[in-house]
């Protein structure tokens, strides 16, 4: 062998002993957008890294969950559970997600133009009911004028969050300049159903946050919506299908039982097939509800002043409801959002009229219902899928505790908890951010060579 060959060999087992020692096993145990999302950024920027995303689900998507169902003429169609719109500005980051994995043009979608109607049950007469269109439908113009001049109000929030940190719904609107009744008839059922939760729950949620939920455009700006065709459950699984590859293995029906460290690494126990198999990472990524990252880690003592931070966060359970019965909704001043209170002002539902979309989703209803409504539903024949998420209730403590978890987190190197609750709020454009996050911790823990 000449010197040259032998030189040749010996850079191409140095190169190789390099190599193998640089190599990082990454766990990403989530398999929702925020997951999937890091797992992605991940791949990009470290094409040596062996990443292994772990979902208890049968199938990738978290609370974005796509599902058949049949509309009016009895066909099949994708409809979203869980996320349903978005809108270009503030969903951007989720776009440009999906343009890089996906290619050009990844999505096919239907716009809608919001509208608004709130009504007391058992009565006719509608308590607000928004233009249709550019059409006005018997509403007195003054509370239209209250409606415009309060997403002012909130849009004014949305542009300087610093000037209300640490208010909740109840003083913000406290200190808004319109009588209680138009408070409590109004603009508390409109707040609830926002989030998906109770009037007295809202009240105590952090203002800044809530109001990133709708507040996102100028009052004057156009009210279109946009919901993707195909759903935003089904792109997450093709998300995972484009980037799945000999460094990305996604392993579905996979929940994962328990994280421990050893030494400089965590081993990851998870069942397959009801049976415990484990892998040991240099990196875990925690892409769950807070609640479930504390069961996982929950036998580790080094993370236990984390535990407790993440069993503090609150969350509640939002049962939502696809169906085909019309009396959630005003028939004869159709709007997409139908909020149903009682007499005493407290959300009894809320419920998206599909109709209003297109007519591929004609007589199909989404609708957030107590368990009494759902199984009335079901009684009726007239209930095509039900699910429950659980979503953080996004108080002023929670935002308070994140803030704390954050500064924990940061004392280990090799973990990071993310999803869209990380980031305050739960949406597909911040489960995004949060898994470009991911990486940014990832970054350093590469830079110090952990």
């Amino acid at each position: 062998m000449s010197s040259t060959s032998k030189l040749l060999l010996v850079l191409i087992l140095v190169s190789h002993s390099i190599y193998s020692s640089a190599q990082k096993k990454v766990a990403i145990i989530g398999g929702g957008m925020a997951g999937v999302s890091s797992a992605y950024y991940i791949s990009q920027f470290d094409s040596t890294a062996k990443i292994i995303l772990f979902e208890k689900e049968a199938k990738l998507g978290g609370n974005a969950q796509t599902v058949l169902v049949k509309n009016k003429a009895g066909e099949l169609v994708n409809v979203d559970a869980g996320p349903q719109y978005f809108v270009e500005g503030p969903w951007d980051d989720y776009i440009l997600f999906l343009e890089k994995t996906l290619g050009k043009n990844p999505y096919k979608s239907e716009t809608l133009d919001a509208s608004l109607l709130i009504q007391r049950e058992k009565e006719q007469k509608p308590v607000l009911v928004s233009p249709l269109g550019m059409k006005l439908r018997g509403e007195k113009l003054v509370k239209l004028l209250k409606l415009k001049r309060f997403n002012k109000e909130a849009y004014d929030m949305y542009k300087h969050p610093e000037a209300w940190k640490g208010i909740n719904i109840e003083t913000w609107v406290n200190g808004l300049k319109f009588d209680e009744s138009y408070k409590n008839e109004i603009i508390y059922p409109f707040l609830a159903a926002s989030l998906g939760t109770t009037v007295l729950e809202i009240k105590t949620t952090s203002a800044v946050n809530i109001v990133k939920l709708f507040a996102f455009r100028k009052p004057k700006a156009s009210n279109k919506f946009k919901v993707m065709t195909d759903g935003m459950g089904t792109l997450i699984q093709q998300v995972g299908e484009k980037i799945s590859s000999n460094q990305v293995t996604i392993k579905c029906s996979s929940p994962v039982v328990k994280v421990m460290q050893s030494k400089d690494k965590w081993l990851v126990t998870y069942l397959n097939n009801g049976s415990e198999e484990t892998e040991l990472v240099d990196f875990v990524l925690f892409a769950t509800h807070a609640d479930q990252a504390a069961k996982i880690m929950r036998l580790e003592p080094n993370l236990n002043e984390i535990k407790e931070i993440l069993k503090h966060l609150t969350y509640f359970e939002a049962r939502i409801a696809l169906h085909t019965d019309s009396n959630f909704v005003n028939n004869q001043k159709p709007a997409f959002l139908n909020i149903i209170t009682n007499n005493s002002n407290q959300l009894v539902s809320s419920t998206m009229n599909l109709s209003m979309i297109s007519e591929r989703l004609d007589g199909i209803y989404k609708s957030w219902a107590s368990q009494k409504a759902i199984e009335q539903l079901k009684n009726s024949g007239k209930l095509l899928h039900v699910t429950s998420f659980w979503h953080p209730l996004i108080t002023t403590d929670f935002i308070a505790q994140l803030a704390i978890l954050h500064q924990q987190v940061n004392q280990f190197p090799s973990i990071y908890l993310s999803g869209g609750w990380s980031e305050g709020l739960e949406t597909q454009n911040s489960a995004v951010i949060s898994g470009q996050h991911a990486l940014e911790k990832y970054k350093v823990f590469i830079a110090n060579g952990k």
